[in-house]
């Protein structure tokens, strides 16, 4: 009896002995893990981090202090004045030359439908005349029409494409911005301006923290799912040079309301200062598109008229 119960204990001991090894493995690897995490996120912030140097983050730090000490105004309301003027004085010009574009090339479609009407007919003589097999007239007439259109867009200087490059031209900006108040925040350097600590506004006091209350991040997902709901609702489904893709419109659809809702955590962990300036600019997106569905707007900056053309008036037939 004595005998078995030294052996249970034996064998208590050596299982009591493995959870602590276990334990402390465990342990060891939870402290890899959060230095491993804690060097990817310094990693991270590195290779985001703008050197004051640089003659981009010069240019930008210049603006945002210009803007700072011209007004006298405090580092919250600077940032939403300097974003105003930004997105007003760059974006808006490249947003006209955008629209006139798009105009131009709707105008210009019952042209080009009738010259996908003569090809196809000549392309039915040619496919009789050469005894074509329908594997041979299906590459020629895909070729032919790919001819067509690239000699159409050169010959009228009109590409869908150059509304979606100047709307991108948007995004460097948008990023150079964002990396310099994080600058001005210390999230690179742990030395933020020191006017940037009690400068900020109504509850965000500290432009250097996040927003604790949230209400930065979550008015930014509202916005941004109301701008996208606005686009849907006072643009008509543009008349296509080709088929319209209905899956790849969903696609898009269910992408770009993925990102209003990610962009409310993404957010969170920011510095309020970069809070409020995503908000500002998606504002600013909200008030240029409606402008841009005014007609009247449109007329006075130059913008041609077609059938296809954004109405004000649609967005309250869809929510009425």
């Amino acid at each position: 009896m004595l005998t078995m119960t030294n052996t249970m204990v034996c064998h208590f001991c050596r299982i009591s002995r493995s959870h602590v090894l276990t334990k402390c493995q465990v342990g060891a690897k939870s402290r890899i893990f959060s230095r491993t995490n804690s060097t990817f996120l310094q990693t991270i912030d590195q290779s985001l981090q703008l050197s004051t140097t640089n003659p981009l983050y010069q240019g930008t730090a210049s603006l945002l202090d210009s803007v700072h000490s011209a007004t006298g105004l405090p580092w919250w309301m600077s940032i939403v004045a300097t974003t105003f003027c930004v997105r007003s004085l760059l974006h808006v010009p490249l947003m006209v030359v955008a629209h006139r574009g798009q105009a131009k090339l709707v105008n210009l479609k019952p042209q080009l439908d009738e010259e996908f009407k003569e090809l196809s007919h000549k392309l039915k003589q040619a496919k009789w005349v050469y005894k074509m097999s329908d594997k041979q007239f299906l590459t020629a007439a895909a070729a032919s029409r790919a001819k067509l259109l690239r000699q159409f867009y050169m010959k009228h200087n009109v590409h869908p494409l150059k509304g979606v490059v100047v709307s991108l031209t948007q995004l460097p900006v948008w990023i150079l911005i964002s990396l310099t108040l994080r600058e001005f925040a210390g999230r690179f350097t742990n030395t933020p301006r020191e006017d940037f600590l009690t400068e900020g506004g109504l509850w965000f006091t500290n432009l250097t923290l996040a927003d604790p209350t949230l209400v930065l991040p979550v008015s930014l997902g509202l916005v941004t799912l109301l701008n996208i709901k606005m686009g849907k609702a006072m643009n008509p489904a543009m008349t296509s040079l080709a088929q319209r893709d209905i899956r790849m419109e969903k696609k898009v659809a269910v992408t770009m309301y993925l990102l209003s809702i990610a962009m409310v955590p993404l957010a969170a962990i920011q510095p309020s200062c970069i809070s409020l300036y995503w908000l500002t600019s998606a504002v600013f997106s909200s008030v240029q598109n409606l402008g841009f569905a005014v007609p009247s707007v449109r007329r006075f900056l130059g913008i041609p008229q077609h059938a296809a053309e954004p109405d004000i008036h649609r967005l309250f037939k869809a929510r009425s």
